[in-house]
């Protein structure tokens, strides 16, 4: 295949599918090529000469099963609240990558057949380090010519340096901005510091190293909207995440699949000969138009065994919810940039942070049905990381970590409580109990470590506790729990027992599964009677440490049994019918 690439820096603009073929320049691809050959002569054989490289080194290295796993860096830069983006955003956009460069998105069986043997894992992940947010008064969508219709990314970089990167050599840095309903949806650089740099050009500065993301394309599935091009209607397109996977591609090396070629000349077109230098990508001719056309062919040749477009490729123009796949080919030559002009990623070092310490993946926490704590989680802050960008109602967060429950009542304890110190001197730490969703979250108060009410909950409600020590100095281990205040009464207790018990199917054939819901922290045991009140089965030992079995009543004769739970010291029965 001929090798012909074309940019240093990619753009993914989303336009009105009624403007696909229109021959206005649609995308600032070649703005970008122009303005970074002019500033850096002898640009584009540089990254030719990168490209080449990265192939020959993933070759050397494709039978070398070796998980590569990025450290991400993510810079929140907003003027406006709505531009603030959550953890919880930026987390679930972590994990969409993971899933589609591992492969394990829930969509990759809708690849055809006929792609399947090319189809790859990359062994690729990414790991959220830091999220930084940084208040801007700019606007970036009017960047550039024609107010942001062609984004300068020179402009766009020197003011997204307000949130300068961390290290580019050890960070995938990642900027969240708002670009404008114009259609720039990110870009980003690929590799540009091998040593076979061309004599008299210059890298571009560091701090340019990265993806630059519209902020509403982070997270998914959902929807926003597009101004029209060139005076077109509004487009509302439907996004999963996957703008990220595509600029990160570029990030690691990769082409759009149909190679950016064109015939040249005073009105150049697209060409089938060129293409992305992947040897397992068929050729085609443009890019999608944010379809999924699987019948398109744009390069058909007489030739055995033509493939057509592969419009299920992450680096196509395709609509989202048609992406799902890299192929090896890609894969080869993204392990050769991580072997290769990217492999200080794999130097970086590692923070072994708490599971909880996000918002996102809050440890769920049991209520104790009694009046003392009889489920209790040994929590720790050590190398835990901020949150969320606003104070909190006292003190000052440096490390805060994060637990989630369901309230059981309007009135439970929470117990923070066995502090110790791991760094620092002291041992103050403090609450804060959030409602709402992870996405948007509403403080309801906050207080010191120890015994403290939380009241005015709405039982069955999720609830949010941000825990921090109270200096950025102290790093902390400690204990947490949540029990019932003891104005509870023994009738609400059990009905708190009863509602959490859960059995199917009712009536049974003879098996009966049981569930026990997360909300609720107990032990004792459990027996099955019949309506004579006869044991029929020994008592069956529960706790917190198993919440689902599995009976057989298919020995008994049909009619109505008693199952017989005793929680907490406290007794609650549920009847199960047997009709074999």
């Amino acid at each position: 295949m001929k090798l012909k690439f074309l940019a240093s820096i990619f753009f993914l603009f989303a336009l009105n599918h009624t403007y696909a073929q229109n021959t206005w320049h649609k995308c600032g691809f070649d703005h970008a090529i122009q303005q970074f050959e002019q500033q850096q002569p002898g640009y584009k054989q540089h990254i030719d000469a990168v490209f080449d490289e990265a192939t020959r080194l993933g070759l050397q290295s494709q039978y070398n099963r070796v998980i590569h796993t990025i450290p991400v860096a993510v810079h929140v830069v907003w003027k406006t609240p709505n531009e603030k983006l959550s953890e919880c955003t930026i987390s679930e956009q972590i994990e969409i990558l993971n899933e589609d460069f591992r492969r394990q998105n829930t969509d990759a069986g809708n690849l055809r057949p006929i792609f399947n043997s090319i189809a790859a894992d990359t062994e690729i992940e990414f790991r959220l380090d830091t999220i930084i947010w940084t208040q801007s008064n700019v606007d970036f969508a009017t960047l550039g010519p024609f107010g942001g219709l062609f984004p300068d990314p020179t402009s766009i970089d020197s003011v997204k340096g307000t949130s300068l990167p961390l290290d580019p050599d050890q960070y995938l840095n990642i900027w969240t901005l708002n670009l404008g309903s114009g259609g720039l949806l990110g870009y980003a650089y690929p590799p540009d510091s091998l040593p076979n740099w061309p004599a008299g050009a210059s890298a571009p500065s560091k701090n340019r190293e990265g993806v630059v993301l519209h902020y509403e394309v982070l997270g998914g599935p959902k929807t926003f909207t597009l101004a029209g091009a060139l005076g077109g209607p509004p487009t509302v397109l439907n996004v999963q995440g996957r703008t990220a996977v595509h600029e990160v591609g570029h990030y690691l090396g990769l082409r759009h699949i149909w190679g950016d070629g064109t015939t040249g000349g005073l009105f150049p077109q697209p060409s089938c000969s060129v293409d992305d230098g992947i040897g397992d990508t068929p050729n085609c001719l443009d890019r999608s138009s944010f379809d999924c056309d699987t019948t398109k062919n744009s390069c058909d040749t007489t030739l055995l065994n033509d493939l057509p477009d592969m419009v299920e490729n992450y680096m196509d123009y395709s609509s989202e919810s048609c992406m799902n796949s890299f192929t090896t080919g890609q894969k080869t030559l993204m392990k050769g940039v991580l072997n290769g002009p990217r492999a200080g990623l794999a130097t970086t070092p590692i923070k072994v942070r708490p599971a909880y310490d996000a918002v996102y993946n809050a440890q769920v926490l049991a209520v104790s049905t009694a009046n003392t704590c009889t489920s209790t989680f040994a929590a720790s802050n050590l190398n835990a990381s901020i949150s969320i960008p606003d104070a909190p109602c006292m003190g000052t967060v440096a490390n805060d970590v994060w637990f989630s429950f369901t309230a059981t009542s309007s009135d439970l304890i929470l117990e923070v409580t066995n502090i110790t110190n791991i760094a620092g001197a002291s041992t103050a730490m403090a609450y804060e109990l959030f409602g709402g969703t992870c996405d948007s979250l509403s403080s309801l108060g906050c207080g010191n470590a120890g015994n403290n009410p939380l009241s005015g909950l709405n039982a069955g409600a999720v609830y949010y506790l941000r825990v921090y020590s109270m200096s950025t100095a102290d790093v902390h281990n400690f204990d947490i729990c949540l029990r019932n205040n003891n104005i509870v009464s023994t009738h609400q207790i059990e009905q708190i027992l009863s509602q959490s018990v859960h059995l199917a199917p009712n009536p049974t054939s003879g098996n009966i599964n049981i569930e026990i819901d997360n909300n609720i922290s107990f032990e004792g045991f459990l027996t099955v009677k019949n309506l004579l009140g006869q044991t029929i089965t020994p008592p069956i030992a529960i706790d917190n440490n198993n919440r689902q079995y599995t009976l057989s009543l298919a020995n008994e004769s049909n009619g109505l049994y008693l199952m017989e739970f005793r929680m907490n010291n406290h007794t609650i029965i549920k009847k199960v019918l047997l009709q074999k």
